[in-house]
């Protein structure tokens, strides 16, 4: 379901939620983005957006773990998975959600990230609904409170479901107790790197900066980098597929970022 291009093959502090594989506009047919790379925000503009959000708090694709609600392109294309996707069958799992709550315990996080709408709704299910139940509504998630753009421990939003209780006991030799922080889904509809910075384009974009840095420092003691760094040459970018379609379009769009003081 994943693999070592979703991030390193052990615990991490961070995790990051996106709704489902992304295909650059091409609705199944392109090259770039994770449907078309098989790496997560591989080669879109959300993805070059999350780099800069990543560098923003000192970290790489090699040092935090990045997926998705649902781990294929949605058959409308692109976009939001529907509910009955999320809930038919993921491999051998009941369920994309079950494939979540699964990811949940072996990546045993501090901080989870949930990238937009769909990837919170989804997080609060795998962690706090039975397995087979439906994602609750996003108002009823706001009014248990978290606003977008900041952060709370997943505990204060719903308590954990007993066999998430269970599992993360057994894996961490302790209760769980990640936070999560609700920010913006990095896609060009929402951010982009070309727009002045008097847009929402761009507001957005400082926004879910700023509320990472604060989640980081709050729940994991970090201090933001006083520049933001370049990604490294291994791992992750040192594979085939990264060097030959993605590094160079990532590359461009940093560049744009940088120019306007992200």
């Amino acid at each position: 379901m994943w693999s070592r291009r979703n991030g390193p093959w052990r615990r991490s502090d961070v995790l990051w939620i996106g709704a489902a594989p992304g295909n650059a506009g091409g609705r199944g047919s392109g090259d770039l983005g994770a449907h078309g790379t098989r790496i997560p925000f591989g080669g879109d503009v959300a993805g070059a957006n999350l780099d800069a959000l990543l560098g923003s708090i000192g970290l790489d694709r090699n040092a935090t773990f990045i997926v998705a609600a649902l781990n294929h392109l949605p058959a409308a294309g692109g976009g939001e998975p529907t509910l009955a996707e999320l809930r038919s069958p993921a491999g051998e799992f009941a369920d994309s959600i079950s494939v979540l709550r699964d990811t949940l315990i072996a990546v045993g996080p501090r901080l989870i990230v949930a990238l937009g709408n769909v990837a919170l709704r989804a997080l609060m299910a795998a962690w706090s609904r039975p397995p087979g139940s439906g994602l609750p509504g996003l108002e009823s998630i706001r009014a248990a409170g978290i606003e977008r753009n900041q952060s709370i421990l997943l505990q204060s939003l719903a308590a954990a479901e007993p066999l998430v209780e269970r599992a993360w006991r057994a894996a961490w030799n302790g209760p769980p107790g990640p936070a999560v922080v609700w920010i913006s889904h990095p896609s060009a509809q929402n951010m982009s790197p070309w727009a002045g910075t008097s847009t929402g384009f761009y507001r957005r974009m400082i926004e879910a900066r700023d509320a990472l840095q604060r989640s980081t420092d709050r729940w994991l003691g970090w201090s933001a980098p006083e520049q933001r760094p370049l990604p490294p040459r291994v791992g992750i970018y040192a594979l085939p597929e990264w060097q030959r379609r993605i590094q160079g379009r990532h590359a461009e769009l940093d560049r744009l970022w940088r120019t306007k003081g992200v």
